[in-house]
């Protein structure tokens, strides 16, 4: 039981850190979405298959999919922060 506790005590603070690190930043994402995605999507729903697009899972592929076509320099916090911020400001998908 004491190893157990002792265990969890040492995984709690890197625990701790990998939810803060997928936590969403509406301001990073606004400034990659205009940075990156403006390039070539004035508007999401002109540009293929985003108009298409039924819950943020699916969204969150796509902006994937485009970082690596493009080649951006992008981790998943980067894309996290895009998929929610194009979530609302565009899309208001479900989860």
């Amino acid at each position: 039981m004491r190893r157990n506790k002792a265990l969890l005590l040492t995984l709690l603070p890197g625990l701790a850190l990998a939810i803060e690190l997928v936590q969403p930043n509406i301001g990073d994402g606004k400034l990659l979405y205009e940075e990156s995605c403006m390039r070539c999507h004035d508007d999401p729903y002109l540009s293929n298959g985003l108009d298409e697009m039924t819950n943020t899972t699916e969204l969150f592929y796509m902006v994937t999919a485009c970082s690596r076509h493009f080649d951006l320099d992008w981790n998943k916090q980067d894309i996290t922060d895009t998929t929610y911020y194009m979530n609302i400001k565009f899309f208001q998908l479900d989860e």
